[in-house]
């Protein structure tokens, strides 16, 4: 049975006031999952505590030290996007501990907890964005580099609208992980990252593959965009045997942070595709963002699809624009050269 790593602990990391990434965020997915059926057929976990230890091999003493210090004292802003609360350090902990515990065991894992991860890098704030973008601790590249150290061939898969900057910084050198991630143009979206020559550095060169969808794109962009990964990773020789998913549900229509028109659809379509094709003995996926529509209908999509389920969301396809489709075309054009795939 697969597993869902849920429990009080990461509802304790909020905000003083308004802000978008809450505990809310939590009920509404976790109520999702009882409406549609799907919680009825995973493992609920009680999310272990990461190391500090485990926390140090993604991120700077200098960074761990800075969130557990303010959390210990109450709290405070990291930057103008991104808060700590006195049980941040808590939370945070459980996060990366999920994803480690998942990564370490054989079938699906789902960690639906906070605060998210990908936009945290070394240091903090990664490949010189602006800010956290939300995040704390790097639950999915923790979870890829204990697969990566049991001989896994690892791929993480990052489907959130936004770059998962702190997760290609961690992994840039990093060979033995694959780290593709699809995302709204880096020029109309925050974190400004995510571009096709960005493709790794030292032995890990090629191994990172960023695919720039442009705004306004529908179900059939990312329908292009999975027929391309996997003909990518073929002609590049990988196959995966351990995937790790960047879980964010903000690429869908009307979820209100970005400006993709995702549905359902896609959310099973990348979960069904993947697993069809790659048939992966560990899957580790792990939250990032959602914070409306996206959570109460991508995310029980998505998670159908990993068990094998029929999609219990019904919502119509949107199509795309063709000069959508054409820019598309003409961005991983460009990275299939930056890839030498293409002359």
């Amino acid at each position: 049975m697969a597993r869902l790593y849920h429990g009080e602990v990461f509802y304790k990391h909020r905000p003083k006031g308004y802000h978008p990434e809450n505990p809310e965020r939590l009920r509404l997915a976790y109520e999702s999952l009882k409406r549609y059926g799907i919680l009825d057929r995973l493992e609920v976990v009680e999310p272990p505590l990461a190391g500090e230890e485990d926390v140090l091999r993604i991120h700077s003493p200098w960074y761990v030290d800075r969130i557990r210090d303010l959390s210990m004292a109450g709290g405070g802003m990291l930057d103008p996007d991104t808060y700590v609360s006195e049980d941040t350090w808590e939370a945070a902990l459980a996060y990366v501990g999920s994803a480690i515990d998942g990564a370490s065991r054989d079938g699906a894992s789902v960690v639906l907890g906070r605060p998210p991860g990908h936009h945290a890098g070394r240091d903090g704030v990664a490949m010189d964005a602006p800010t956290l973008g939300f995040c704390i601790f790097n639950g999915s590249a923790a979870a890829a580099l204990r697969l990566a150290d049991e001989g896994f061939r690892v791929l993480v898969l990052d489907f959130d609208v936004h770059h998962g900057n702190g997760t290609q910084e961690i992994l840039y050198r990093e060979a033995r992980v694959y780290h593709v991630d699809l995302h709204q143009d880096p020029s109309t979206l925050y974190p400004g990252t995510g571009w096709p020559w960005q493709t790794g550095d030292g032995s890990a060169k090629g191994t990172k593959l960023n695919f720039v969808i442009p705004p306004r794109c529908g179900d059939d962009c990312y329908n292009y965009v999975l027929d391309k990964i996997i003909d990518i990773l073929d002609r590049l020789g990988f196959k995966p045997n351990a995937v790790v998913f960047d879980a964010g549900f903000d690429a869908y229509v009307d979820d209100g942070l970005a400006s993709m028109r995702a549905t359902s659809n896609t959310y099973y379509k990348i979960a069904t595709r993947i697993v069809e094709e790659y048939k992966p003995s560990r899957i580790v996926a792990v939250l990032e963002g959602g914070y409306s529509a996206g959570l109460e209908r991508g995310l029980p999509a998505f998670i159908a699809g990993l068990l094998g389920l029929d999609n219990p969301v019904e919502d119509k396809p949107t199509t795309s624009h063709p000069d959508r489709l054409r820019m598309l075309e003409t961005n991983i054009a460009e990275l299939e050269r930056q890839l030498g795939l293409r002359g």
